[in-house]
């Protein structure tokens, strides 16, 4: 279980989150005690599903998203899933984030599929990030790939993009948009609580148009909240993010293993959780979620 932070503890935490630089690595911010639990070496994903709204085309369309998080052994060379035998082998864990949104506009349906991959043992640490998205204009594919020199591959369809690669500004402790789904779990929930980070905005789209550029972001752990979702009413920690203009609420399980239940942004995105599982979903059936 995790410890509660004590008074002195919380304000030590928040004294080095204002006097020391968003970049250095050593603060303390997140802690990674839920992905250390065995729970991750069961063999199973947690698959959770949920009604889920996205703007597009000027109008905020309806369906059911699926996010799939599982903890995979890496391979450091080609960052994929290794296969077995493991002895001998110099592997990354990590947990992946799977998060798949599929919905009909008034003419052809969209499909993202966003991979997120961080270290176990330290979820601000991203190891690779993929988007793909498919529609009946064509296929678009991105990929973040750290290093020496952060860089954006991308392929498009779109004129003035083509294949590219840019270069991203990405700094120790930079956290992704599309990583917030994960690294947020790892917040040490306590009411006041205010983190300060660099965040770049979500890259599942079709295309290049969005900056990235990482904005300035300020996360609060706002209070607890009760929340009815398809799983019941579930107490949670509620937490706001804000970046520049957008503003975004999520509500996290106050029960490990902190799962999301919920998620208002102030651009139109939404997911509410209507239903879960523990399960092998690469074996058995889990959800067939609404278009």
């Amino acid at each position: 279980m995790r410890k509660t932070l004590g008074p002195a503890v919380l304000f030590s935490a928040m004294l080095l989150l204002v006097t020391t630089p968003l970049s250095a690595p050593e603060v303390p911010v997140l802690e990674p005690s839920w992905l250390h639990n065995p729970l991750w070496d069961d063999g199973q994903a947690e698959v959770a599903l949920y009604d889920a709204r996205r703007p597009q085309y000027g109008k905020i369309e309806s369906y059911q998203a699926v996010f799939i998080v599982v903890k995979e052994d890496f391979d450091p060379k080609l960052l994929v899933k290794a296969d077995p035998p493991y002895e001998g082998k110099q592997l990354i864990p990590v947990l992946k984030l799977n998060a798949v949104h599929s919905y009909w506009t008034p003419n052809y349906p969209y499909h993202f599929l966003a991979s997120v991959f961080v270290r176990r043992d330290d979820p601000t640490a991203l190891v690779k990030l993929s988007v793909g998205s498919q529609e009946w204009c064509g296929n678009t594919f991105k990929e973040v790939k750290l290093g020496a020199r952060p860089e954006l591959h991308a392929h498009t369809y779109f004129d003035g993009e083509g294949d590219t690669t840019r270069p991203l500004d990405l700094r120790s402790g930079d956290l992704m948009e599309d990583q917030l789904p994960l690294s947020l779990r790892s917040l040490p929930f306590a009411p006041g609580l205010e983190v300060r980070r660099r965040i770049l905005p979500s890259l599942i789209s079709n295309n290049l148009r969005r900056p990235l550029d990482p904005v300035e972001a300020v996360i609060r752990v706002a209070g607890e909240e009760t929340v009815a979702t398809g799983a019941g009413r579930l107490a949670a920690w509620k937490v706001s993010v804000e970046m520049g203009e957008l503003k975004q609420t999520w509500w996290f399980e106050k029960t490990f293993p902190y799962a999301l239940l919920k998620m208002d942004s102030s651009d139109g995105r939404a997911w509410l959780l209507k239903s879960r599982a523990r399960q092998p979903y690469w074996k058995e059936p889990t959800f067939r979620p609404e278009m």
